[in-house]
């Protein structure tokens, strides 16, 4: 059996003659949970067409459990999604509903009621299960959405941006149902928020201009950035020319008395705090803390030079 669950390799996406993915070669290992990262057009809603097979590909191969994409009949039940914009029928009760997609999935009758009261309960629905789609709140119906990738118990599962537009308390039930699901199935997840790729994912690769430009475990992403946070007596007036001069404007940010300044891990933090708290006390600037750091975001920026 591969450890290679997704294999996708040279591939190309034009609409027209618009560019979606140029060239993206990338694998996702078997039992991990992996986050798919970039700006807006980076190629991400198109990657996961391909990969569900929404979309065919204008060149370059793209396959699932040794499946080409374009052929997912043959993994029936194996493979799952969650869209972002995902839609379901509005009057009928979601125990229902839940148990038409698993007879979808192959399941018979017994082992589609059976696999519906599972993943009910596994997203904190079970005692909705008789409402309407229409009688549920956002919160809910994203939940629903969730269950539905989760009946039959898929091998793979592709969540597009699943927590969008979820209050605190119900995005961190949907993640923990989700951190839950590896390493018994493959899990690709697509989120703009990158401390919560950060805070469950174990791998990821990051996307510009459709193309993957780094891809790793989240441990080895962090590390390609960090940043050193000088929290400094608001009211101060700072030297903001000299900070851009020295780092680069776009490495240096102020927020709520704090200076941020972010630069490549390969440099040597102190010598980027000596330089930092130079420039600020020869402006005599007040300085209360001085703290170091490293994080997915800052990775990002770093290497998409975007906000």
């Amino acid at each position: 059996m591969s450890s290679k669950v997704i294999e996708i390799e040279g591939l190309r996406k034009t609409y027209g003659s618009v560019v979606a993915v140029e060239g993206m070669s990338l694998t996702v290992s078997r039992g991990s949970l992996f986050g798919l990262l970039g700006p807006n057009g980076a190629g991400k809603s198109t990657t996961f067409g391909i990969c569900c097979g929404w979309l065919r590909p204008t060149a370059g191969s793209a396959a699932i459990l040794g499946t080409r994409c374009g052929e997912l009949h043959r993994l029936r039940g194996k493979v799952s999604a969650l869209p972002q914009d995902a839609m379901f029928p509005r009057q009928i009760p979601v125990r229902s509903q839940l148990i038409h997609y698993g007879r979808l999935a192959g399941l018979g009758v017994d082992d589609a009621n059976s696999e519906a009261e599972r993943a009910l309960e596994l997203v904190g629905l079970v005692d909705v299960a008789r409402r309407r789609g229409i009688e549920l709140s956002h919160g809910m119906l994203k939940r629903v959405g969730l269950a539905q990738a989760l009946v039959g118990k898929p091998e793979v599962v592709f969540l597009d941006e699943p927590t969008a537009g979820l209050d605190p308390a119900s995005a961190r039930q949907i993640k923990d149902v989700i951190a839950g699901l590896v390493p018994e199935a493959t899990v690709v997840f697509s989120s703009h928020n990158l401390a919560e790729v950060q805070e469950i994912c174990t791998d990821g690769a990051i996307l510009d201009h459709g193309r993957v430009v780094v891809q790793g475990t989240i441990d080895d992403l962090t590390r390609r950035g960090a940043e050193i946070a000088i929290e400094y007596r608001k009211g101060a007036t700072l030297p903001n020319e000299a900070l851009n001069s020295t780092f680069g404007a776009e490495h240096v940010k102020v927020d709520g008395g704090i200076i941020r300044i972010t630069f490549p891990a390969e440099r040597d933090v102190a010598e980027v705090i000596g330089e930092a708290m130079r420039v600020v006390l020869e402006a005599e600037v007040p300085v209360l803390a001085v703290n170091r750091g490293t994080s997915l975001e800052t990775a990002f920026l770093e290497i998409t030079g975007k906000d």
